[in-house]
């Protein structure tokens, strides 16, 4: 943990540095040719926001505090968040009349004065109902006839709302709101903070039989956006003039895909479909159908934090915001320009609250579509932290800040912790896939391709090249392998290594510092494994799940279906086989569990939703890490607090087109709390340019092994893992290791505190420890730069 005040310390000082550093950097550059950013990259920092300070006479002051005032607008029913430290304000919503609003206005007016007051812009591309939800506070989303339709606590009519202060508190307010038009009812409290606003909407201040229709709740789903067309009026004419752009904010909307990705604001010439981040990936339970098909496009990454944000300008101004409770209905959306024949770039949070599907009624398959009997219970709570300047006076202002300022409260809820990291050398992840099972004439066979003495002698050879800080995990040690040997079984095959072997592999190794873990799915299973019964889990018509995988796996694989674990046994399993393992080794492997959230129902309705879910996961990973590390892949944001090693890290997005720029965000919140692996560096993550990325990234890299060739997987499911042989990978794992460490290992244990891009493909690291600053450098172009009176070569990183 670290106190508020030396953090605050830290930065300033880093902000001081950092502008001795922009005055110092390229005395001189000698680049053959302008680096080309992609949005693999991150571009330089976008324009300066111009903006003009404004009175508010038509907003009454609810809250002020030393950096912050908060003035509201009741008519239009908007919040308005002045900055002390800038004077820049943001809004809840975009602060426009309606049509019939902006016409009486104008016929009231008499006097010049009171004409030019009046007449205000005239939207072009909102209509009334979009101008409602524009201007709204809470915008809710229900389903009538089969159709989606919007509701918001602003519209011209169908709802009326009331801010009322909490008696008994200061900073503390409830909207009321009646949304007439379905005869729904909602409360949401608003707590003003230093410079924070937190939204509470408990489920039980939902009524009405309009909560059997809503499908979502939706908060200020206009704050920050950027862009718009209005037609303005001409005092000469008396009238409004044609429709032209608004003053577009230079900035970005920041989203939790892969790594983290920003999504510039921009003027579209097309309409693109709006980026949805379901948050903890989708719930395969409530999916349209029970049934769902792998395909062999890339899959998208799925958020695994409740977080994002928006920056307008330059280190100017932002704000974050994250979700405290509801996270796993959380979904993150963001609308660029043109989506829906909108000309604004706008985002927002919405948590999902029924959702359709098809009830299948016989074996036919046949059926309808519905929504779910009862709503899914449970209360939202999300917070907006707003961020001011270059950071001289707290979080700056742009994604650095935001993840510092994430990071921040997850140390202070306890979600994360500060870990000391020993000096020395980065740590490096080296799995091992020891058999997989295929079909044969009679049933099926083991296939073997690396034994407990293959792990041994490996790891021996590694390390007498000198790479000694290692970490495994073993996949498919047991009998049966991973595809199908029961998620709690520990028996093993002789032929891979009898249980002695492993417990003397484990032990033998621990004296050496290496610790080695066995590996385990404890969500994906198939009927050949276990039975469903009492074991899997069931959609919301009440059928089991179903994932055809006949597209990924060959046709000589044993399984072609699979399904998802009671969240409840996926618990269960994990405390028997950890319990049973914990005696010896050091650590455990968790996938699946550590990613996949299921709900799971029966015909009197929801059994375990996905909060229970998690609950349940996250307490046998409690249990757990009293007695061992835990290792887990790709972690969702609840499991943090037990994770010590964050493997296949994600080191970019999901690559949408209007996805502008990939930043490490997701490791600037994790840095020095937990270790950070890479993907496997043999599946085509190994080329220079992924070295730096992985420099860039502050991760540490990782390998999967086999000591056989993998074509003798190729009838397993594991046929995927299509290049793992050691003897191949021999030299390229002490190269890649090598490269990384001789960068990382000058900043381990360091603070990780600013991130700039200094031209495109050269960016610069601040790390701090200790009152020390030190910076990496690194060059993505082909070209050598001068920076800091230090020459960096073309395609590679040094440490200042």
């Amino acid at each position: 943990m670290f106190s508020k005040t030396k953090t605050s310390g830290k930065r300033i000082m880093t902000r001081v540095f950092a502008m001795v550093l922009m005055v110092a950097m390229f005395v001189g550059t000698l680049h053959a040719g302008a680096y080309i950013d992609t949005n693999r990259d991150t571009r330089p920092d976008p324009e300066k926001v111009e903006y003009t300070l404004k009175e508010y006479n038509k907003y009454e002051l609810l809250y002020e505090t030393d950096t912050v005032k908060y003035l509201y607008r009741e008519d239009r029913d908007i919040i308005a968040i002045v900055d002390k430290r800038s004077g820049y304000t943001w809004k809840t919503g975009i602060d426009v009349p309606f049509s019939k609003e902006l016409k009486n206005n104008l016929n009231n007016a008499k006097t010049p004065e009171e004409i030019i007051e009046a007449s205000e812009p005239k939207e072009k591309s909102l209509n009334t109902t979009y101008i409602g939800i524009a201007n709204s506070l809470v915008t809710v989303e229900y389903s009538e006839l089969e159709t989606t339709k919007y509701l918001s606590s602003a519209a011209e009519t169908g709802s009326v709302s009331k801010l009322m202060k909490v008696e008994g508190s200061d900073n503390r307010w409830r909207l009321d709101v009646d949304f007439q038009t379905i005869d729904l009812q909602l409360s949401v409290y608003i707590t003003f903070g230093e410079d924070t606003i937190t939204y509470d909407v408990p489920f039980d201040a939902l009524g009405g039989e309009g909560v059997k229709k809503l499908t979502a709740v939706i908060l200020t789903p206009f704050l920050g956006a950027s862009g718009g067309e209005a037609e303005m009026y001409d005092p000469e004419l008396g009238d409004y003039g044609p429709a032209g752009p608004k003053y577009r904010v230079p900035g970005y909307v920041f989203v939790p895909d892969g790594s983290g990705a920003l999504i510039r604001f921009q003027d579209n010439n097309v309409a693109f479909n709006p980026y949805i981040g379901d948050v903890y990936g989708s719930d395969p339970s409530t999916k349209t159908y029970y049934y769902s098909e792998v395909s062999d496009a890339v899959p998208v990454k799925s958020p695994v934090m409740p977080v994002f944000g928006i920056a307008h300008g330059n280190k100017q101004a932002a704000f974050v915001a994250w979700a405290d409770k509801g996270a796993e209905y959380m979904d993150i959306i963001v609308n660029p320009d043109e989506t829906k024949k909108v000309k604004y770039t706008w985002s927002y949070p919405r948590f999902e609250y029924n959702t359709t599907y098809f009830q299948v009624y016989n074996n036919a398959g046949a059926g309808y579509f519905t929504l779910m009997e009862n709503p899914n219970e449970f209360d939202i709570s999300m917070t907006y932290r707003f961020l001011s300047g270059d950071g001289s006076t707290g979080f700056e202002a742009d994604y650095v800040g935001m993840a510092l300022a994430y990071r921040e409260h997850l140390i202070d809820t306890g979600v994360l912790t500060v870990k000391e990291a020993a000096k020395g050398d980065i740590p490096i992840r080296l799995d091992f896939l020891m058999s997989d099972v295929k079909k044969s004439v009679i049933g099926t066979t083991q296939v073997v391709v690396t034994t407990s003495d293959d792990v041994r002698n490996i790891l021996d050879d590694l390390m007498e090249q000198g790479i000694t800080n290692i970490n495994s995990g073993l996949i498919g040690w047991q009998k049966k392998s991973e595809t199908l040997a029961k998620p709690w079984a520990y028996k093993f095959l002789s032929r891979i290594g009898t249980k002695g072997s492993f417990i003397r592999l484990f032990e033998d190794f621990a004296k050496k510092g290496v610790d080695i873990s066995y590996s385990r799915d404890f969500v994906n299973i198939n009927k050949k494994m276990l039975s469903y019964y009492t074991n899997s889990a069931k959609h919301v018509n009440t059928w089991y799940l179903q994932v055809d995988n006949s597209v990924l796996f060959p046709e000589n694989a044993p399984i072609e279906y699979t399904g998802y674990a009671l969240p409840t046994k996926t618990a269960e399993w994990i405390e028997k086989l950890t319990s049973k393992v914990s005696g010896y080794s050091e650590s455990f492997t968790v996938t699946g569990a550590s990613k996949t959230l299921v709900s799971t129902f029966d015909r009197t309705g929801v059994i375990t939703n996905l909060t229970q879910a998690a609950d349940a996961i996250r307490g046998s990973l409690e249990k757990a890490s009293k007695d061992m590390k835990l290792n887990l892949e790709t972690p969702n944001m609840y499991l943090w607090e037990y994770t010590d090693r964050f493997l296949q890290a994600p080191v970019g997005t999901s690559q949408y087109v209007f996805e502008t720029d990939s930043v490490p965000f997701l490791e600037i919140v994790l840095n020095g709390t937990m270790e950070l692996y890479g993907p496997y560096s043999n599946f085509s993550f190994y080329t220079q340019s992924d070295i730096l990325r992985m420099i860039d990234y502050n991760i540490s890299p990782s390998f999967i092994f086999t000591k056989e060739p993998s074509y003798l997987l190729a009838d397993t499911v594991s046929s995927d893992m299509y290049s793992t042989e050691y003897s191949q990978y021999r030299d390229l794992a002490k190269t890649v290791y090598g490269k990384v460490n001789e960068v990382l290992s000058q900043v381990k244990g360091y603070e990780w505190t600013d991130r700039e891009v200094l031209e495109s493909g050269v960016i610069v690291n601040t790390y701090v420890k200790n009152g020390e600053t030190k910076t990496v450098i690194i060059n993505y172009t082909d070209s050598a730069v001068n920076c800091m009176n230090t020459t960096v070569p073309a395609l590679s990183a040094v440490v200042r």
